[in-house]
């Protein structure tokens, strides 16, 4: 196998590329050195508090430059600066991080240029492989795809591709799609339905039972389809009904979150909301015997708050400033272990604090300006 030296360069002092070296920011990668598949030891996570072993990270750039889709200018140094900070935290916590352009580099340049050539109806016959890269990610400008969390995620089943609501997001997930089925990760299902959406920052993983979050991202159609497909591999699943359908509240994790098996988070508003009222959250519960593939609604309507407390589970509620700061879109990599950005509360800090979790603050002040934090940015492909 090709092997690649990674070495991290300082932004703006790359060295130019000769024949042998080929360079993309931030990164620099001889043709000597061995690249490693994301899906080595690969194992499917159960619970989304269990160590995090490996993720799948990209690092923003000149994709985020373009004024094509967005109305906002983002400060693109600023932001990869932030982003390989956090990819180093993530690291001196003994996680292996992969970052999608190396993955994409480990695909022969005829299948990217035959997925390039579906996605974008271009002729891209004589593009070398670098160029095509960066050219699948900055052409049209696919500037939310660091939030690597939305296009898939992994189930006891094998990974699901989504299907994003908006459509200008798709291409992101012909992406993720290739990369898993070239280098071995098992894609168990794609949703594919007409009238289906479905994101994977509504999908948590949690021990015995697996949660799937229905509202701005997410519908009732692609739910269904996971369920006839036999896609979750829990028995039980808890379909969360949001009906507030907020932009800024558009994923489960953008008002909830787990940090072990018994201690999660909320919004207060959330958690405080009564049947009939928009912040309310309700629920129905799927079940299935232990070796069998069909489910049935067991309970529907309950009120989601009950269901967790009946479980012995403790809530912390955060307040509606710390939520507007994305406190609860934090990245779990262990029990009561997290990863959040740095300039939420002393409220929520001390939360924390009482509740024996160990926290890594890391600065996210320009990457959240795309709307989403630690956990959006990581799609984390195995947990022991």
């Amino acid at each position: 196998m090709i092997r690649k030296t990674l070495i991290v360069l300082v932004w703006g002092m790359l060295a130019a590329c000769s024949s042998d070296v080929v360079t993309y920011p931030f990164y620099t990668y001889t043709e000597e050195e061995e690249s490693v598949s994301p899906f080595t030891d690969f194992s499917f996570p159960l619970a989304e508090f269990q160590k995090a072993t490996t993720v799948l990270v990209h690092t923003p750039g000149e994709e985020l430059s373009s004024q094509q889709g967005h109305t906002k200018v983002f400060d693109v140094p600023a932001m990869r600066e932030e982003h390989l900070q956090y990819m180093d935290v993530l690291r001196q916590q003994g996680i292996r991080v992969f970052e999608l352009t190396d993955v994409l580099r480990l695909l022969p340049a005829s299948l990217l240029r035959s997925t390039a050539q579906k996605i974008l109806a271009t002729d891209v016959s004589i593009m070398q492989k670098e160029a095509l890269i960066q050219y699948m990610i900055e052409t049209p400008p696919l500037k939310a795809l660091y939030f690597m969390h939305d296009q898939s995620f992994a189930t006891p089943r094998g990974i699901i591709i989504g299907k994003m609501k908006m459509p200008h997001r798709r291409p992101e997930s012909d992406l993720l799609e290739i990369c898993y089925r070239y280098l071995g990760g098992e894609v168990c299902y794609r949703v594919e339905g007409a009238a289906s959406y479905m994101e994977g920052g509504d999908y948590m993983p949690f021990g015995t039972l697996a949660l799937i979050g229905e509202g701005a991202r997410t519908n009732r159609m692609a739910i269904q389809e996971l369920l006839d497909a036999d896609a979750i591999g829990h028995d039980t699943l808890v379909v969360v009904k949001d009906a507030l359908h907020d932009i800024f509240q558009m994923h489960l994790d953008t008002y909830f979150n787990i940090i072990d098996s018994q201690l999660v988070v909320l919004s207060q508003a959330r958690l405080n909301a009564y049947p009939g009222e928009e912040y309310y959250l309700s629920a129905d519960v799927y079940t299935r015997a232990p070796g069998q593939t069909a489910y049935r609604l067991e309970q529907e309507d309950v009120s989601f708050v009950d269901l967790l407390q009946q479980r012995g589970v403790t809530i912390i509620p955060i307040s509606n400033e710390d939520q507007q700061l994305l406190a609860s879109n934090f990245l779990c990599i262990a029990p009561r272990h997290i990863v959040a950005r740095d300039n939420l509360s002393a409220a929520f800090r001390q939360s924390m604090e009482e509740n024996g979790v160990t926290v890594e603050w890391v600065k996210l002040d320009e990457l959240v300006e795309g709307d989403g934090a630690a956990h959006c940015m990581t799609q984390v492909l195995g947990r022991q």
